[in-house]
């Protein structure tokens, strides 16, 4: 895999596709089903998770709870504390964990053999002796 964006850019990148996300839910109307607008803020995490790193993501899903409770459970960016928005806030929360080690064990996979030579835990494969060549006894 690339070596991800760095976190303050995948965090702005992540805070926009948030923002854009939840302006177009609300103006289709998510506000009567709410399940909409966190799997499409699910998706937005998953996207940083991918591209940028684990605080950026982290970063990312904390805003999208916000954006979420204060403009889709709530009216006018007025954050609300209530259980569907705890059940949301988990969500958002385990979706951004599992994003985040999921893409770091396929970068660690994916890393090349001279980065992972050294590591202890990762079975090697044992040095080829070539064969001596055969001299004639003189």
């Amino acid at each position: 895999m690339r070596t991800p964006v760095p976190g303050g850019f995948a965090f702005f990148f992540g805070a926009v596709l948030a923002a854009a996300m939840t302006f177009g839910l609300v103006a289709a109307g998510a506000r009567s089903q709410p399940v909409l607008s966190v799997v499409g803020l699910v998706a937005v995490v998953d996207l940083i998770a991918v591209i940028g790193t684990a605080s950026a993501t982290l970063a990312t899903a904390a805003l999208c709870w916000c954006l979420h409770s204060g403009f889709v459970l709530g009216r006018l960016g007025e954050l609300t504390f209530s259980a569907k928005s705890g059940h949301d806030a988990l969500v958002l929360a385990g979706c951004a964990l599992g994003g985040i080690l999921l893409v770091s064990t396929l970068r660690a996979a994916a890393a090349p053999l001279h980065e992972r030579e050294y590591d202890k835990n990762v079975p090697a494969i044992p040095e080829q002796r070539a064969p001596r060549a055969l001299t004639p006894a003189g």
